[in-house]
């Protein structure tokens, strides 16, 4: 994965520069992610050759559009002005290549999985394979536990959630996105939230008409200051929540932390 493409811990352009909230820390971020899948597939490739298959799969050929669940940069709407003027509401991801996913023998799925079927719910495949023994899990869940990459991770975004909502009742991150619907509506835009003002142009695909609705969007956050009223307040919104659960945050982190570590190790070797 070209580092280039790997999304920014904290945006460095836009309205949104330097800013991070307070629950990024504790997530599993996307690096991470990259990190744990490429050991995975390592894993994963050494354990199908014991039985004697080939499983090399390409990596992965798409991109996440944030560096974590809080994705700092379009929390509160777009915020790049350089971006907007070229794109419109758009990532400009738009020639990324799309995922590919080898395609396994039934024997294949039956070794990698565990399953008799690569589908939810799918029933459990015999325990040996030509005589032999079949990892619990298949060989995708003994890549799992060698890592200690079976962790719930959904708290921290789960908070994160839960402070964009309520973060959005507060009197002043009201007030806030009336003033910016009044901006726009100077601007001869009718809309009630920031969420909402890509609809405005639903054809999209960063047309001149989305490229002017999206500049007035970010020039109107920036005369009210939305971005940095909404910050503030969600800032000590998620203080609080990750004061309430530290030791639960904490706990998930480790167990990233070291997946992320033995990960390393087993790419490196």
């Amino acid at each position: 994965m070209p580092t280039e493409l790997i999304p920014q811990a904290v945006p460095q352009t836009g309205l949104a520069k330097g800013l991070s909230l307070p629950l990024s820390a504790y997530m599993e971020n996307y690096p991470e992610q990259l990190a744990i899948q490429a050991a995975m597939m390592r894993l994963e490739h050494d354990c199908m050759a014991r039985f004697g298959f080939d499983y090399s799969p390409e990596p992965p050929n798409t991109v996440s559009p944030s560096y974590d669940d809080t994705n700092m940069a379009r929390r509160y709407g777009i915020t790049d002005r350089e971006l907007a003027a070229e794109h419109g509401y758009g990532l400009g991801d738009e020639k990324l290549p799309a995922p590919s996913f080898p395609a396994l023998s039934d024997a294949e799925v039956v070794v990698f999985s565990g399953k008799v079927a690569m589908r939810p719910g799918a029933a459990d495949a015999p325990a040996t394979y030509r005589g032999t023994a079949v990892p619990k899990g298949g060989c995708q869940g003994e890549s799992l536990d060698k890592l200690g990459a079976r962790i719930d991770t959904s708290l921290a975004s789960r908070l994160d959630h839960e402070s964009a909502d309520r973060s959005q009742q507060a009197p002043e991150v009201q007030k806030v996105i009336r003033d910016w619907s009044a901006c726009m509506a100077a601007e001869g835009y009718t809309v009630d939230s920031p969420y909402n003002a890509y609809k405005l142009t639903p054809l999209g695909g960063g047309s001149a008409d989305e490229v002017t609705v999206a500049l007035a969007d970010i020039d109107c956050k920036q005369q009210v200051d939305l971005v940095a009223v909404w910050f503030r307040t969600e800032t000590a919104l998620q203080n609080q929540l990750v004061e309430q659960n530290q030791l639960a945050l904490k706990d998930v982190r480790d167990r990233v932390s070291a997946a992320v570590k033995k990960a390393a190790d087993v790419v490196g070797r």
